[in-house]
């Protein structure tokens, strides 16, 4: 039998809003919050553990199939416009355990991404959907990076986030070492004594590096990299949208 919620003020549904909002909480517990019907099932069919389900009676009718033996509350329309971040809920939202992501996988990756300090979640899951678009299946996000679990991130990322190996580094200029002695072209954009994309060969196994929207790479990352590069452009404008930038990175060096 289904358990069913119709107060906003359940224990459950308190909870849930808190992880929808505060990084930290999500961190702390080991859990994440997710919505809308696509990021639910896709989180779902990822493989990851269920904690509670939310789903409207009209909702849970047309995925119930695919539901068998997971924890589902049956909320009300008021509980569920609680929950939803939109004006018009969807009905469908869940909280799930973290994976514990593979740091070995890093390593013996020959396509890699790495995020310093990308803050704006809407380019973090841009980002996230064009790595898993051109093979870039393991990513290495800085402490300050936006959370990878947020439900912006999620919803950007059309949930590649949670599609790919995300490992987290404290210090991202040691890791850019570390992999350029071990064989990486690790290719920094930047502008200052840097060769125009394309004009020289980077082999694999590679490192893309995307630095934070202002301010870009960090000068340590730099110097730590084996190539520095930039993007040609019109002289009109200045930069790109380090989503667009990345995408321009890595769709020139996915090696095929």
């Amino acid at each position: 039998m289904l358990n069913i919620i119709e107060s906003k003020d359940n224990p459950k549904i308190k909870n849930a809003v808190k992880l929808a909002k505060d990084a930290k909480l999500r961190s702390e517990n080991g859990v994440f919050f997710a919505s809308t019907p696509k990021v639910v099932m896709d989180v779902l069919a990822a493989g990851f553990k269920a904690e509670s389900l939310f789903f409207t009676k009209t909702e849970y009718e047309k995925y119930a199939a695919k539901l068998d033996g997971q924890p589902v509350f049956i909320i009300s329309e008021g509980v569920s416009a609680k929950l939803s971040e939109d004006k018009t809920s969807q009905g469908v939202f869940g909280i799930f355990r973290m994976k514990t992501a593979d740091t070995d996988r890093i390593f013996a990756a020959e396509k890699l991404i790495i995020l310093e300090d990308i803050q704006d979640p809407g380019n973090m899951g841009a980002i996230m959907r064009t790595a898993l678009a051109f093979g870039y299946e393991d990513i290495v996000v800085s402490a300050k990076c936006a959370d990878i679990y947020s439900p912006k991130v999620l919803r950007s990322s059309m949930t590649a986030s949670v599609k790919l190996n995300v490992c987290r580094s404290e210090d991202i200029p040691a890791l850019v070492k570390q992999l350029g002695e071990k064989g990486f072209s690790t290719v920094a954009t930047c502008l200052e004594n840097s060769r125009e994309l394309g004009s020289e060969k980077i082999s694999l196994p590679v490192a893309v590096l995307i630095g934070n929207e202002g301010n870009g790479l960090s000068a340590g990352t730099i110097a730590a990299s084996t190539h520095k590069v930039k993007i040609p452009m019109s002289d009109k404008i200045e930069s790109l949208n380090a989503a667009v930038s990345a995408g321009v990175m890595m769709w020139e060096l996915r090696g095929e």
